[in-house]
């Protein structure tokens, strides 16, 4: 097979996974994040800062995959509005880019509140209030937004040696790179496993202290039931974002170190599809949060079942309404 048939072969095979592919994360991943936006705003929930670092993760993930997995979905249609318009160029890598970063640092912040809440030092747990969360939770998107300027800078759309939006210079590319590799895919993930760590070493003395008080009765810290279940779906969300993100941070890192070097057209194709592979892989982290809280969350399930009553209801509700007219028709009211 030669290089031309080749490099028309990856084409048509990333097509394919931007049109099925990309399209069935976007779709669960959309209904995924819209009901997490639902269960975690609800009365029940919502006055918990960890929920609340949740609640703005989902949304969040809800801007990642309309301003990047649908503009993928487009592209395997053949629709790239990011060909022609360097303003849309640079507003879609932007919104990708700062949405995913303050998406996985709240996840970042949620683990740390996890971590003082589990803690059995009473100055520890003192710290967790939605002040200080509200606060930090400015800061991280304010500092996000501000270091992903760059964008506007270093990015064009249709270049001729490129033809696709992408870094217009050398020096761009390393910063992007950089930029991703710091606030996006290496030190959240990183931080994430620590506290996930520390996460379970208090939990562990905590149930190493419960067993020592059974022989001398003392007060002490439990760790209630929704911490657990709170402590639980994030230690699964952690995993699955190191999964999701840690392919695309190894070969965004392997493009750029290489990026200089003489490839043949075989290597170059081979590279691009797996690019395209791993880009798709790393939309898991932004579709699949439901099915995590959902698989780990007693309490996220427990208010799922309620929407959906509440939805059973108003549909019966609504077909009885519309039987009545159509009954009082075939039975007409006597007047006497």
């Amino acid at each position: 097979m030669d290089d031309n048939a080749s490099f028309r072969l990856a084409t048509v095979d990333v097509s394919a996974i931007n049109r099925y592919g990309i399209l069935f994360l976007f779709i669960i991943g959309t209904l995924g994040n819209l009901l997490n936006v639902y269960v975690f705003s609800r009365p029940r929930l919502r006055h918990n800062t960890c929920v609340l670092c949740l609640l703005l993760s989902s949304f969040l993930n809800f801007l990642v995959l309309i301003f990047g997995a649908f503009i993928r979905c487009l592209i395997g249609f053949n629709i790239d509005l990011t060909y022609n318009s360097s303003i849309f160029c640079k507003i879609h890598l932007y919104m990708i880019y700062v949405s995913q970063s303050v998406s996985l640092w709240l996840i970042v912040l949620a683990c740390s509140d996890r971590y003082l809440s589990s803690s059995l030092n009473i100055v520890h747990r003192q710290w967790i209030n939605r002040q200080k969360t509200s606060i930090i939770i400015s800061c991280i998107l304010i500092l996000t937004s501000l270091s992903y300027i760059e964008v506007f800078y270093c990015f064009e759309a249709s270049l001729i040696t490129k033809s696709i939006c992408s870094a217009k210079s050398q020096l761009c590319s390393y910063i992007d790179t950089a930029n991703f590799l710091i606030l996006n895919s290496f030190l959240p993930p990183s931080l994430m496993l620590g506290f996930g760590a520390a996460m379970l070493i208090n939990i562990k003395q905590s149930h190493k202290r419960i067993e020592d008080t059974q022989s001398y009765p003392r007060p002490i810290h439990r760790i209630n039931r929704r911490d657990k279940q709170l402590i639980s779906m994030l230690l699964l969300e952690v995993v699955l974002i190191v999964i999701s993100m840690v392919p695309i941070t190894i070969i965004k890192f392997y493009l750029t170190a290489t990026s200089l070097r003489r490839k043949s057209q075989q290597q170059i194709n081979n590279e691009y599809f797996a690019y395209q592979i791993l880009i798709t892989v790393s939309y898991i982290n932004s579709s699949g949060m439901f099915f995590i809280y959902t698989l780990r969350g007693k309490l996220f399930r427990i208010e799922l079942i309620r929407l959906f009553d509440r939805l059973l209801c108003c549909y019966q509700q609504n077909q009885l309404r519309q039987q009545i007219p159509h009954m009082a028709w075939i039975y007409p009211i006597e007047h006497f």
